[in-house]
């Protein structure tokens, strides 16, 4: 079987100012994985990200996106890409189908098929007419998930996409993730900063702290790993406990 890189990070390196953000990282993600990029505040998952899509300019390296060279061909590189860097940014005032349709506007896009698509996708198809600003957090999210996946991208970019929600909304955002990942074998890089939020539908866990990759493992090596450390904790106990008795 043949292994597609969507993305590849060579040798990156971001400095701002004097404080080096990001230390030589070096990353492939393959098609159809669901990447889990963890970390604490602060470790730079963000600045990575931004990184990605052209936000940030590198200090040193290389990001391609199928090939593509980010820094060299940005807007042929950015069409594969969706995004949704913290809060998604909408238009409260206008509906969310409005909003679907201005971004879909300034992408040149004339299919407006796309939006009842993503729209069903994100199962908003109730309430994709009311305004924005009705909206919960969890709502806003799945809009900016539609928003991100109206260019049909072969990426998608959720930094903290779970930070805030309720159990409802983590839950129907999981869900989404999945349906994305199993139907349409959509790549997935999400952050955050609790690894048990990720636990459920990462295939895989990149753990950065201080801009550094400190561990990348599948999600199976992961669990199987933290069963090993869990049963020696519980045979140490043991032991102890009858040793004290």
């Amino acid at each position: 079987m043949v292994i597609i890189k969507v993305l590849e990070i060579s040798n990156l390196t971001k400095k701002i100012g004097k404080r080096k953000i990001l230390n030589n990282i070096n990353v492939d993600i393959h098609k159809g994985e669901i990447v889990g990029l963890v970390g604490p505040n602060g470790a730079g998952k963000t600045t990575l990200i931004k990184t990605i899509v052209g936000l940030y300019k590198p200090t040193k390296g290389q990001i391609l996106l199928e090939g593509i060279d980010v820094n060299h061909n940005f807007e042929t590189a950015m069409q594969k890409v969706g995004v949704i860097i913290e809060t998604p940014d909408m238009y409260k005032s206008l509906s969310g189908y409005k909003n679907l349709k201005l971004f879909l506007m300034l992408n040149g896009i004339k299919d407006d098929k796309r939006i009842k698509n993503v729209t069903k996708i994100v199962k908003l198809e109730n309430r994709i007419q009311d305004k924005v600003k009705t909206y919960s957090l969890g709502m806003r999210q799945r809009l900016g998930i539609a928003q991100a996946m109206i260019k049909d991208p072969i990426l998608l970019l959720l930094d903290e996409p779970i930070n805030g929600l309720d159990p409802n909304g983590i839950k129907d955002l999981r869900e989404i993730i999945k349906y994305l990942n199993e139907k349409f074998k959509m790549t997935i890089l999400i952050s955050s900063h609790i690894l048990k939020e990720l636990e459920e539908i990462a295939t895989r866990i990149i753990m950065i702290d201080e801009g550094t990759i400190v561990e990348d493992v599948s999600m199976k090596d992961l669990k199987e790993k933290n069963r090993t450390l869990e049963t020696e904790f519980m045979i140490r106990s043991f032991s102890s406990k009858n040793q004290i008795n």
